[in-house]
């Protein structure tokens, strides 16, 4: 097979240090507890989204790589933290339920931004439809939630944050889809600004 016409399925993310991860699987410990059924990621393939690319061709890697060197290059390094849950598309509807981003979340969305703008541009990879909405996915939802209970477990957690990290990187990553779940790989890392 001609290596040009081979795809992978991309996404560009902020990798999570471990405690991060820790935190944020306590917090689906305690999900768990209220009953919802849902698939729960596990830890280690817990990440931030910057731009979800989908089939992406293999030969267009090293302009990828150079949008993201210069844009990535342009960002300072900030620091986030995870803090409260909340769910998509609505409580009445409940799909995913995510931790929110707090902290320097200006610098995060400038960074989101220029990725997909540069991408567009340079790229032609399609821009999303909504704004940047920084989160990190907990759970999806497999049957329905009751909207009461998801207002009170969202009440629950509103104060619970977790500590800051630091981000430093962006990255590619290569994302397979397997029957049990998706496995990701990095492909290629970015600094941000010192």
């Amino acid at each position: 097979m001609n290596s040009d016409n081979r795809h992978i399925r991309a996404f560009i993310a902020i990798s999570l240090p471990d405690e991060i991860k820790g935190f944020l699987h306590d917090i689906q410990k305690q999900l768990r507890k209220s009953g919802i059924k849902a698939s729960w990621p596990k830890p280690a393939a817990m990440h931030l989204t910057l731009k979800f690319i989908g089939a992406f061709p293999v030969s267009k890697i090293d302009t990828l790589k150079t949008i993201m060197i210069r844009e990535a290059g342009r960002i300072p390094v900030h620091t986030l933290f995870a803090a409260g849950i909340g769910v998509f598309p609505s409580v009445k509807n409940t799909r995913v339920i995510w931790s929110g981003t707090r902290g320097q979340t200006d610098i995060l969305e400038n960074l989101a931004n220029q990725l997909e703008n540069s991408l567009f541009k340079e790229m032609r990879i399609k821009k999303n439809n909504q704004r940047f909405a920084p989160h990190l996915t907990l759970a999806r939802i497999k049957q329905p939630v009751f909207p009461k209970k998801m207002v009170r477990l969202i009440e629950d957690f509103k104060d619970v944050q977790s500590d800051e990290f630091r981000v430093s990187k962006v990255k590619l990553f290569q994302s397979e889809l397997t029957a049990c779940g998706a496995v990701h790989q990095l492909v290629f890392s970015a600094p941000l600004k010192n």
